[in-house]
Order: C-alpha cells, then sequence, then structure tokens
C-alpha cells in the first residue's frame, strides 16, 4: 500500500465516521442504568405515624454490600442507623438492602444518605431521601451521600490513566519490533518496554488501593485502609485488578520469547494484549446492560488497538529524536500502514460504543458524557489530520517528521484523558 494511498484513505476514514456517527445518533436507543434507585420503604417524603425499626432500599441491580452505605440522621442531627448494611448477598451482590435503626422514639424529619456501588462495573452512585415521623420538621443535616474527596478520586483517575499509558508503551514497543523493524535490525532499544511495564503495575496497584477510599469518598489517608482493601479485593473490580497483575508477571516471564520474530512469539504477544485489554473491559460500561458479549469484545479491540497506536507514536518518537540506526524510512512506512488499521478499528469500536451508550441524540450535547464523547471526536479528528499530513510529506522525503510524530502523540495522550474521565462518568441514559 503506498503512503499517498493512506493519506486519502485517512481522509476517507474521517468523513466515513462523521456520516457513521450520524447515522447511529438517529437510531440510538436507550441506555442501560447503573445501580439506581428504584424503590424505598419507607417510600421518599413519606410521614408515618410510628418511626420504623428497619429501612429497605431495593436497586436496579445487585451492588457490593461492603462499599456501599446507608447512614440515617435523626431530627435532632444524630446518626440513628445501627448496625452494618444488609442485603442477600450471594457473592454477586445484592440488589435489595436493609438498615436497622435504633430503638428511640425521635418525631419530625429524618435524612438518609445512601451510596450504592455496583457490583457489575463498581461504579458508585449516592442519592438523598427523607421521611418523616409524626409531622415534618425543619432538617439539620442533608446531602451527606454526596460527599467525595476530590485527591482522592484524582488519584484514582491518575492510577487508570497511567496503566493505559503504560499498556500503550508495552504494546506499542512490541509492534514496532515485531512488526515494523525490518528483518535483522538493530533492537537495542528496549526502556519502553520496560517503562511501560512498571507504569502499568504501578498504575494497577495504585487503582487497587486506592478504588475503596474513592468509592466511600475517603481521604487519601485510608488508602492503606485492609478494611478496604479487604472489601475491593472480592469485587469485581479488585478480582479483575489481580488478574492483570498476574498477566504482567506472565509478561515479564515470558518477555524475551514474546519479542523475538516467530508466529509463536507473535501469537502469545497478540493472545496477551488482548488478555491485559479485557481487564479494562471487565470494569468499563461494556460489562452491564445489553448485549454484553459483544460490548466486551468491541471494548477490548478498542483498547488493544489504542495501545498499538499510541505506543507504538511513543516507541516511533523515540526512534527519531535519537537518530536511530535502524532503517527509519522502512520502519516509518510500516507503523503507518499499522497505525492506519488500528484507527479504523479505533472508529469502528468507538461507534458501536457511542451507539450503545447514547440514550437519545439530545444526549450528545445534553449530558456531560454526550460532550465528553464530542471532545474525544474531535480531538480524534484533529490527530487524524496531523496524521495525514505527516503520511503526505512521508513520501517526499527520507523520513516521518518527528513534529508530526511528537504531535499526534500529545493528541493520543488527550484521548486518553478523555477515557479515563468517560469511564468515571455514568452513560448518557444512566
Amino acid at each position: 500500500m503506498q503512503l499517498t494511498s493512506i493519506t486519502a484513505q485517512l481522509r476517507r476514514i474521517v468523513v466515513a465516521a462523521g456520516l457513521a456517527l450520524g447515522a447511529l445518533l438517529a437510531l440510538a436507543g436507550p441506555a442501560a442504568a447503573h445501580a439506581s434507585l428504584v424503590c424505598a420503604t419507607p417510600p421518599n417524603g413519606a410521614v408515618l405515624a410510628a418511626e420504623p425499626r428497619q429501612l429497605t432500599l431495593r436497586f436496579s441491580e445487585p451492588v457490593t454490600l461492603a462499599l456501599s452505605s446507608v447512614r440515617v440522621i435523626g431530627p435532632d442531627g444524630r446518626r440513628v442507623d445501627s448496625g452494618p448494611l444488609r442485603g442477600a448477598d450471594s457473592g454477586g451482590g445484592a440488589a435489595t438492602v436493609a438498615m436497622a435503626l435504633s430503638a428511640e422514639e425521635r418525631p419530625g424529619t429524618f435524612v438518609l444518605n445512601w451510596r450504592a456501588t455496583a457490583a457489575d462495573d463498581g461504579h458508585t452512585t449516592t442519592g438523598t431521601l427523607t421521611f418523616s415521623v409524626g409531622a415534618p420538621s425543619r432538617t439539620i443535616a442533608a446531602g451527606g451521600a454526596e460527599r467525595s474527596d476530590p485527591v482522592t478520586d484524582a488519584v484514582l483517575n491518575l492510577a487508570v490513566w497511567l496503566g493505559f499509558a503504560g499498556l500503550a508503551a508495552l504494546v506499542g514497543y512490541a509492534a514496532i519490533r515485531l512488526y515494523c523493524l525490518p528483518p535483522g535490525a538493530p533492537t537495542e532499544l528496549r526502556w519502553p518496554a520496560t517503562l511501560g511495564w512498571t507504569a502499568l503495575l504501578a498504575g494497577t496497584l495504585l487503582q487497587l488501593f486506592s478504588y475503596g477510599p474513592a468509592t466511600q469518598g475517603e481521604s487519601l489517608a485510608h488508602l492503606a485502609d485492609r478494611n478496604l482493601l479487604a472489601a475491593t479485593l472480592p469485587t469485581d473490580e479488585g478480582k479483575v485488578l489481580v488478574a492483570r497483575i498476574l498477566l504482567l508477571a506472565l509478561t515479564a516471564a515470558a518477555g524475551g520469547p514474546l519479542l523475538r520474530r516467530s508466529v509463536p512469539g507473535g501469537i502469545a504477544a497478540v493472545a496477551l494484549t488482548l488478555l491485559l485489554a479485557l481487564t479494562w473491559s471487565e470494569t468499563s460500561h461494556a460489562a452491564e446492560g445489553t448485549l454484553v458479549p459483544i460490548a466486551l469484545l468491541v471494548t477490548t479491540l478498542h483498547v488493544a488497538a489504542m495501545a498499538v497506536w499510541a505506543g507504538g507514536l511513543l516507541t516511533l518518537a523515540v526512534l527519531l529524536q535519537r537518530g536511530s540506526s535502524a532503517p527509519l524510512l522502512t520502519t516509518t512506512a510500516r507503523f503507518s500502514r499499522l497505525a492506519f488499521g488500528a484507527v479504523g478499528l479505533l472508529v469502528v469500536t468507538g461507534l458501536y460504543q457511542a451507539f450503545r451508550e447514547l440514550g437519545s441524540p439530545a444526549a450528545l450535547t445534553g449530558t456531560p458524557y454526550g460532550r465528553l464523547l464530542l471532545a474525544k471526536a474531535g480531538v480524534l479528528l484533529a490527530v487524524l489530520a496531523v496524521a495525514a499530513v505527516g503520511r503526505s510529506r512521508l513520501s517526499r522525503r527520507d523520513t516521518l517528521p518527528s513534529r508530526a510524530v511528537l504531535l499526534e502523540l500529545a493528541g493520543a495522550t488527550v484521548l486518553l484523558v478523555i477515557t479515563v474521565l468517560l469511564i468515571g462518568s455514568a452513560p448518557a441514559g444512566r
């Protein structure tokens, strides 16, 4: 495939992506929901003759009891909930939970603050209810369930981004070495793979320890809280993060053979890449709603394509900056073809995800999630424009301009940041 042909096809991807997005928005239906409150006993705003001994909340899907909470504030401003949150948790969470109240008579208005962490994708939702005994009264406390620690939330987002960046550096280096470097080319450059593996491990560990405090709105002082860590490990999030660490150990043990240019090594590298990418799918919005197996496959391919493209850009930028002895013209030409396929896969899988997560066309501009999707699409189009210019220059000179590669890499970095924000946001219809 000629480089001029690749440039023309990049332009076609931009046009096709816009047309496909419009068609998908026109066909978009309702999206599935997070763990939202379905009903409560007593119901919100109820006025009761006597104080209940127990409160019951029913959610739209199972929640993890150890990472969910119910706090009830009485008319005098004191907490009146008693004992742990209870529910029929069979290992996959409980959709109906109950909280006992202390045995005292307190006429007036009670405020119930709840936090629920979904058992499937690990996202936390919050809410506030009120009920009164005898007659309504002035409330002393409200909205406590909405509390969060911005520093802890930022650290959790940083951990997710660090994991993405590490996966990209590791996979992109392997793609350049196994596919783009000509046979017999020098392969003395190894530190991008080491850096990627280390960043991926560090990000995963940080995510594992900060997840519990973030779901509970706690500060970083609780980062090493053994109770929160013990509550995190049995959840889907905890199991997936532990599986990712084991995959990283396997990658380290088999690193040498994986990077040798051979059919078994290439197959093993692709398999490990897809398994690592699957660990993001399992804790994303793909893990809930309809057609979950298809959504998991699509998200896995989306993450893997991102890693090949963004990580390959990093390794190529290092080669260009170092003036490596590797034959850069052949390497950049092969990477152009590889990047073209990866970006095409990114567009197709991204459009499917948008179709699945948007509840309606109006949600694209009317919700934070939809606006983040628009921002991601805009950045991707800008990066594709930069890539098209860079590839057109490649056909007229010896190597791809390093400035164009750095601009592409900067755009890919911004896309990763937006992706992290999307993971932490409720989809438009939820």
